[in-house]
């Protein structure tokens, strides 16, 4: 007897609720690796699992995805800054470490891939951004009346320096890990101790630039550095730079062949005086604690006089052609291990672990200041930044940390709703 055959009922996959959270934080990830322009919307869709034509049941376009991963970190930001009965800062600095923690690659992505944004996402972003900085900068006011004028703003601005600093470094950590490290080195940014302000006519304004180069080359690749700082690589033709040096493209190509070496000059031009720079402080040093200090110094030097050149490092390295990428991040681990070397010989109480994050906060809390043009105006930066450096560099991380901890912290989900 020939039985029947009974068609089975067709059972659809359900979507996942949190599909368009899941989508944000693949096409953040994939931003912070690769780069905006390096990334495709079906490389994000693959990454999730589904279709180019199913990701733009949530999203219009790339950008959207950018801004919204954005949004998500600075909507949780604000929340913690912007109560009408605001935190003592020890539990708001909990919060906002919290919030930063799981979130490596906001300091990136605001950084380095905000600027792809319309004009319309990006004034979104900078509203946001801003507005965050000045609810903090409050917050601090209150909670430390003894600081003189621009102090809060600076220690706001350096504050927001530490918390993205693990977006610049691949050190594996557990989530709790990081956030209690991010806690303890913020609160110690933020309740830094700085001496009464300098007047301007008591110090050399940061970052004078002095004459302009005579040779061509030379002048060649001071324009580019200006440019690829402020509007960044992919948004300057070699036109604009011809432009900037009165000069036309076939005289440009005389001295270089392309857009993409004349970013490999500039960026090993930044590179070559680090290394320089950290060697002889190696060599006028017979402690690690003294080796450290004269690192710390001559970093802080170069950055206040060549921020461009530290921007361009920050930024646009992504952009150089694989081989010589690869060699720049080399020479960049490089310069971090020297002080990661230095600090854990200073500091034997220190993890190697812990000390890369230490480092990698105090870096970053430099190169963010001297990108900051707020900051660059004020007299005596550069003292500040060390005395706020020293700090980071000697916070305690052997102790049970003194400041509250959240039982949970703030979903990985999307918003609703310095570059500086």
């Amino acid at each position: 007897m020939v039985q029947e055959a009974r068609s089975e009922p067709i059972v659809r996959a359900r979507r996942p609720r949190d599909r368009k959270a899941q989508i944000v934080n693949a096409a953040g990830d994939l931003f912070y690796r690769r780069g905006y322009h390096n990334v495709g919307t079906g490389e994000i869709a693959s990454s999730v699992g589904i279709t180019a034509g199913a990701l733009y049941r949530h999203f219009a376009s790339k950008q959207d995805m950018l801004a919204e991963a954005l949004i998500d970190a600075f909507d949780h930001a604000l929340d913690l800054v912007d109560q009408e009965s605001p935190a003592d800062l020890a539990t708001l600095i909990d919060g906002l470490a919290a919030t930063a923690g799981p979130r490596r690659h906001l300091g990136v992505l605001w950084n380095r891939e905000a600027r792809h944004l319309d004009d319309e996402r990006r004034g979104r972003m900078r509203e946001r951004f801003f507005g965050f900085v000045r609810e903090f900068q409050a917050n601090l006011d209150v909670a430390r009346p003894e600081l003189g004028p621009g102090d809060a703003a600076l220690l706001s601005w350096c504050a927001l320096a530490v918390l993205t600093s693990p977006s610049y470094h691949r050190t594996e950590l557990s989530r709790d890990g990081i956030v209690d490290l991010l806690n303890r080195i913020t609160f110690a940014v933020c309740t830094t101790p700085l001496p009464e302000q300098m007047t301007a006519s008591d110090a050399t304004p940061a970052g004078e630039t002095g004459l302009a180069p005579s040779s061509r080359r030379e002048s060649i690749l001071a324009a580019t550095t200006r440019l690829f700082y402020i509007r960044g690589y992919q948004a300057v033709s070699m036109d604009d730079i011809g432009a900037a040096v009165g000069m036309t493209n076939a005289g440009i190509y005389k001295y270089f062949d392309s857009k993409a070496e004349l970013l490999a000059a500039t960026i090993a031009r930044a590179s070559e005086p680090l290394q320089l720079g950290l060697t002889r402080a190696l060599a006028s040093a017979s402690t690690p604690a003294e080796g450290l200090a004269n690192a710390l110094d001559a970093y802080i030097d170069f950055a206040l006089v060549h921020h461009d050149l530290v921007g361009i490092l920050v930024s646009e390295v992504t952009n150089l052609p694989d081989d010589q990428r690869h060699s720049v991040r080399r020479s960049q681990h490089d310069y971090v291990e020297e002080w990661v070397r230095l600090l854990t010989g200073a500091r034997p109480d220190l993890a190697e672990v812990q000390a890369r994050f230490v480092v990698h906060a105090t870096l970053t809390v430099v190169n963010d200041a001297v990108r900051t043009a707020e900051l660059m105006r004020r007299p005596g930066l550069g003292e500040d930044l060390r005395l706020i450096s020293q700090r980071i560099l000697a916070v305690d991380l052997s102790s049970p940390s003194p400041l509250p901890r959240q039982r949970s912290e703030p979903p990985l989900t999307s918003g609703t709703a310095h570059t500086g």
